[in-house]
């Protein structure tokens, strides 16, 4: 009994030694498949850095700021709208709605991350970004366990968000030397590299409704003013995403159903 017990331990210590090491190669290899984007990103977290000095929100809020939206995207457009005296309440709109787009993101990951827990599901959810939505998607087209996957999806939003508030610090120290570096253009890096990343996306035909809904309400009600646009724009394009997934479900479901045969 004894000697039972005695070899079972070594093979547990062995095993969990392994799964350690599995997160942990897990967690740099989604790291690793950030940095391309990283070096992209850090432009714009540049820019939003400097911007957050020029419009006078100072250090600890522009860094507050950045942690809390976690997007270069809705950042700036809030910044911008602060410059121009806009309303708090269009402010906080518009920041939020140009998140919404998570909302697409989600749908197409809660498959692939149903069965990890609730709390692993919160924090990457805090972490998720464009640019590792991308990257996470390719990697769960290919097998992989629980483990495999909350690690490397871990990974990959905290080389990204280490990255963000990096560039964030620097911004804000060129900002407080170059004034004018916020109007540079420097963010130009970021939007061509999203253009990239959703063309391999567009793959997906509820992508494609989406894209085109947002493009076509952001046409038609570009007359608004603040901005308004991008508002209506960025929420008529998740409701279209979910209204999408909704219906192809119940595609999936009908199909299914036709196909089961009848008992006899």
């Amino acid at each position: 009994m004894s000697d039972a017990v005695n070899k079972e331990t070594p093979a547990l210590a062995d095993a969990g030694a392994g799964a350690a090491a599995d997160a942990r190669t897990e967690f740099w290899a989604g790291a690793r498949a950030m940095t391309p984007f990283m070096i992209a990103a850090f432009p714009m977290g540049i820019v939003a850095g400097a911007a957050g000095i020029a419009g006078g929100v100072g250090w600890l809020g522009t860094v507050g700021m950045g942690a809390a939206v976690n997007s270069g995207t809705a950042m700036l457009a809030g910044l911008q709208l602060l410059r121009d005296g806009s309303p708090t309440p269009v402010i906080l709109l518009t920041t939020l709605v140009l998140s919404l787009r998570m909302m697409i993101y989600a749908v197409m990951l809660r498959p692939h991350l149903r069965d990890i827990p609730q709390r692993w599901r919160a924090l990457l959810a805090f972490g998720l970004v464009d640019a590792t939505f991308f990257i996470v998607i390719e990697r769960f087209k290919k097998p992989a366990g629980i483990r495999e996957r909350q690690w490397y999806f871990l990974g990959s939003v905290t080389a990204m968000f280490a990255n963000w508030i990096s560039s964030l610090v620097i911004g804000m120290a060129l900002g407080s030397a170059v004034p004018d570096l916020a109007g540079e253009g420097l963010e130009f890096p970021m939007t061509a590299l999203f253009i990239a990343m959703m063309a391999g996306a567009l793959t997906n035909w509820k992508i494609w409704v989406s894209v085109l809904g947002a493009g076509a309400l952001a046409l038609i009600s570009h007359p608004l003013p603040y901005n308004l646009y991008v508002v209506v724009a960025t929420l008529g394009g998740a409701v279209i995403g979910a209204l999408c997934e909704v219906a192809d479900k119940r595609r999936r479901k009908k199909a299914q159903t036709s196909d089961t045969p009848e008992a006899v």
